[in-house]
């Protein structure tokens, strides 16, 4: 799925805090990806999980889960959404928030806010590139939240420190980017600085991953 070299830049990652959103396709290995980083936090470290399902497995006795629930049918009970979990998470003083996959806009806000105020999490996200994953944000929380589009990438700027960006090449999951997040935006849009990139040729064994830059 990717070099030894990329596995250790992650677990520097993971185990620094970094904020971190992991961005594929359907059945490109995102959940499983996040379970197995998950593993790199500090053992000592609060987990607080926010899933809908509950997906993602850490071994550890400093894990809680908080599972979203759709509203019961033929009842006036309110569904408990992932914004829900984010809100109630952050007063059980998490070390970590882990976020099984972000779906609409309101779930980003609330992640992301979460984020900015100087928590440490990751999450996952469909999208098949880190241009499309911040497009596809952005878009979710104007509709969802009311969001405009700048203020959205600023965000996602002020929120995210890497972006891992998963895919399917050659028939086999592999990892096809990680790239720090800057923090200041280019033109109005989020930039992102590559540490390392898949570098696809016509075979499997031809291919391999090319160096770009550093964790920050």
């Amino acid at each position: 799925m990717m070099s030894s070299e990329m596995m250790e830049v992650l677990r520097q990652a993971m185990e620094k805090g970094s904020r971190i959103l992991i961005s594929g396709g359907t059945r490109t290995g995102k959940t499983t990806l996040l379970s197995a980083l998950c593993n790199f936090l500090p053992t000592i470290w609060r987990i607080v999980k926010i899933e809908d399902p509950e997906e993602i497995w850490v071994d550890r006795p400093t894990v809680q889960t908080v599972e979203a629930r759709p509203q019961a049918i033929g009842t006036d009970v309110r569904p408990y959404t992932l914004a829900d979990g984010v809100d109630d998470a952050m007063r059980m003083s998490p070390d970590y928030l882990v976020i099984g996959e972000v779906r609409d806009g309101v779930a980003a806000m609330s992640l992301f806010r979460a984020l900015m105020t100087g928590h440490s999490g990751a999450c996952t996200f469909h999208a098949d590139s880190p241009r499309e994953a911040a497009r596809r944000l952005a878009t979710v929380m104007g509709a969802d939240a009311g969001v405009k589009p700048h203020e959205a990438n600023q965000m996602i700027c002020d929120a995210v420190d890497l972006l891992v960006q998963i895919g399917i090449r050659h028939e086999v999951r592999r990892v096809i980017a990680i790239s720090n997040v800057s923090k200041d935006l280019k033109n109005g849009d989020v930039y992102f600085e590559p540490i390392y990139r898949y570098k696809e040729a016509s075979s499997s064994e031809e291919s391999d991953w090319e160096k770009l830059g550093d964790l920050k």
